[in-house]
């Protein structure tokens, strides 16, 4: 640990050091359930346009996060390694648009070969920042019209949200309680989506761990909904309005 401290004092931000990162992170951080292309988020947290501290980060990378799905990378990178990765992550703090991608698309696959959006403007907006990687947004937590991620109930079709998709607050044998979405059941494990995080972060726990999970009527979105103006999610329920109807036909 302190090693690896008096690396990323010695060579802060060097651009090298910053390219090595970009490197790693690429094959190790974006792909999967992680951070995406960028660090402009997959089904892990967005990094991109973030600030964070470097000691935050390193424990982070390092130790990982227990029962999530972010790994301890502290026996599978080296020092410098690690510290690669913080300084790019640090890097990503300015960045205000979505990041290009590392593999384009060929033409004619992917969402390039999608056909146009045919709504009215204000749906074509809400659209948008509906999946807007530039910050925490919908699609991190629901599905509609394709994009996005089925964790959080149904937006278009109400009547098919299911009591399972219900916030709960989860309470753990360890005193912890949080805001939590249950994931697919299993026999052996719960898995939970923790809503204290932004996007969520599924968490699994052996079922001796979890004391209860109990409704959490109250529950509101504002941590998710904060970096919107008013306009821009009234922008988001015209396209929502518009997705329920097209859907009906």
């Amino acid at each position: 640990m302190i090693a690896i401290a008096l690396l990323l004092a010695q060579a802060a931000a060097e651009p090298s050091v910053i390219a090595r990162g970009d490197r790693i992170f690429a094959q190790s951080c974006s792909v999967g359930y992680c951070h995406g292309v960028a660090g402009a988020a997959g089904r892990g947290p967005r990094l991109r346009g973030r600030t964070f501290s470097k000691d935050y980060l390193l424990g982070v990378i390092r130790d990982g996060i227990p029962s999530s799905a972010m790994p301890a990378w502290k026996d599978r990178l080296k020092d410098d390694d690690i510290r690669a990765v913080v300084e790019y992550v640090m890097s990503l703090a300015a960045a205000t648009d979505a990041g290009a991608a590392a593999n384009p698309m060929p033409p004619g696959v992917g969402p390039a070969a999608q056909p146009l959006f045919d709504g009215p403007p204000q749906a074509a907006r809400g659209r948008a920042l509906f999946s807007d990687a530039t910050r925490e947004n919908c699609s991190a937590c629901h599905l509609v019209g394709g994009r996005g991620i089925d964790i959080g109930p149904d937006l278009v079709n109400r009547g098919h949200a299911t009591g399972s998709r219900h916030v709960q607050i989860a309470t753990l044998q360890s005193g912890e309680k949080f805001a939590a979405l249950p994931a697919s059941p299993s026999n052996d494990e719960v898995r939970l989506y923790d809503l204290t995080a932004a996007p969520p972060v599924l968490r699994t726990f052996a079922r001796s761990q979890v004391v209860s999970l109990a409704p959490n009527p109250g529950w509101r979105h504002d941590a998710f909904t904060k970096e919107y103006s008013a306009a821009e999610l009234e922008d988001v329920a015209a396209y929502l309005r518009w997705a329920s109807r097209t859907s009906s036909h």
